[in-house]
């Protein structure tokens, strides 16, 4: 099976602080393991133009192929409004000469993209020489991060509601849906019900699954303080995340207990936070700085107004800090619904009070919080839950398929080749089965009908960069 997967970049200059990119790490790490004959394509901006290292995708890997292209209006005025809009031209020839222009294919796209979709199709389909009437070539799975529901994106004065309304309609039409949060599933239900016939719906729903956002917390030290010294106040300084209230807090910690703050960001750190003498900033934090942070920090504070399933605040926890959060609709998708440190945006200065004054109930409180997150962002369980639904799409493409002149002809050239060869191996040699001498995809014949009339004999893709390999796995009817 050859997956192609393309995250996005909201923030398109530095990669690793993208936690859309962060899953899509997990899932691949964890798809290899599963299957040893998976190829994956990665879509993604060259690493000097989104700043991280190759191995971070694991394309230092014989089974991963980095497709590298400047994403669409890169290096154009409000070029971060359009991290979500869709393909270039540079984009789509990349992919081909990564794939197609080599008798290489894709059997699922796992597209995280809200515009585009339908251009995505159109070009593999072409590429691959798709025949009426035959299996689609390509499934092309929506994976679904922070859908634009109505409360969501309320400072961002170039989205809308037609926005939101094609983003809907658009991914309950596609091949297959991914989710990584439930407010987002409970959106699509009830707001595409609202553009679509409720049916239509359903169905898509049904046939979706939800990923989760998985983390390895076998990476983190879950090492807690005796007490504790530093509030960790990390992410973003974007409204949604009430950064003002958390400083207020920060404080007060400092002003009650003498606990100091270590900030890091992606982004600049306004002076008015920076400048504090209990404040030690860290703007624009690398990856090493932000590691620090995580091992220092014995507290960290979840204000933000909503969130899909993030990543920062348990990669916190994770670390040894006691969680204490903002009781947000979405923060239930993580953790235990009756978590102890838990409350309205006016409760978190009394519960971080608490917290403090009760630090080894806290912990405690911290600690039975993270085992249950553990589980539900299990990288094994994420990872089996997305690679099976592409795997049982892929078979259904299989069983799809019906034998015609191609496939005779397919099978005439098998007999000569052997239980192993490339592609183009067997293309060439099929010149001899045909009647004009030709190659068979010189004719009527898509890529995907090779591969499916390979398949159904038993053949298997080894995963081989370039060129695909087949050889002989077992016999079927």
């Amino acid at each position: 099976m050859r997956v192609l997967i393309v995250p996005e970049l909201y923030r398109p200059d530095d990669a690793t602080a993208n936690g859309t990119l962060n899953d899509a790490v997990v899932w691949v790490e964890t798809w290899l393991d599963i299957d040893p004959d998976l190829h994956v394509y990665w879509l993604l901006a060259p690493p000097e133009t989104a700043n991280y290292d190759p191995e971070y995708v694991h394309a230092d890997r014989e089974r991963v192929t980095l497709v590298e292209a400047d994403p669409f209006m890169h290096g154009h005025r409000h070029q971060g409004a359009f991290t979500e809009s869709g393909y270039s031209e540079g984009q789509l020839e990349a992919l081909a000469e990564a794939t197609y222009d080599q008798l290489g294919y894709v059997d699922v796209v796992v597209d995280q993209l809200r515009r585009g979709r339908a251009d995505l199709a159109k070009w593999l389909f072409a590429l691959d020489g798709h025949r009426v009437g035959h299996p689609w070539p390509v499934e092309i799975i929506t994976n679904v991060h922070d859908l634009q529901l109505p409360f969501k994106y309320a400072g961002t004065g170039w989205r809308n509601g037609f926005q939101r309304d094609t983003e809907l309609t658009e991914s309950i039409l596609s091949d297959g849906m991914w989710f990584k949060a439930t407010v987002d599933w409970e959106g699509m239900a009830e707001y595409g019900s609202e553009l679509l016939q409720e049916s239509v719906v359903d169905s898509a729903l049904d046939a979706a699954i939800q990923t989760g956002s998985p983390i390895d917390f076998s990476q983190f030290e879950d090492e807690y303080a005796e007490r504790p010294e530093y509030l960790h106040v990390a992410g973003s300084i974007w409204d949604k995340k009430q950064v003002g209230t958390v400083m207020n807090l920060a404080e007060l910690l400092y002003e009650k207990f003498g606990i100091r703050t270590v900030m890091t960001s992606m982004s600049r750190i306004p002076a008015e936070y920076a400048d504090l003498p209990w404040v030690e900033a860290y703007p624009k934090a690398s990856r090493d700085e932000f590691e620090s942070a995580l091992r220092k920090g014995d507290l960290c504070i979840s204000a933000t107004e909503y969130e899909t399933l993030a990543r920062t605040w348990f990669e916190q926890a994770g670390s040894g800090q006691v969680l204490i959060a903002r009781n947000q609709p979405w923060i239930y998708d993580a953790i235990p619904r009756d978590y102890g440190l838990a409350g309205t945006i006016d409760e978190l200065p009394e519960l971080a009070v608490w917290a403090v004054e009760n630090w080894d109930e806290a912990v405690a409180e911290s600690k039975r919080m993270l085992e249950y997150t553990k589980k539900i962002r299990d990288p094994v369980q994420s990872g089996q839950r997305t690679y099976d639904d592409m795997a049982d799409r892929t078979a259904e493409k299989v069983a799809e398929y019906a034998p015609d002149e191609n496939d005779a002809t397919i099978g005439d050239a098998l007999e000569a080749l052997g239980d192993e060869f490339a592609l183009d191996e067997l293309n060439r040699k099929t010149a001899e089965f045909t009647g004009d001498g030709e190659p068979i995809l010189s004719g009527e014949c898509a890529l995907s009908e090779v591969v499916y009339a390979l398949r159904r004999r038993g053949y298997a893709d080894t995963g081989n960069p370039g060129t695909p390999t087949f050889e002989k796995r077992e016999k079927r009817e």
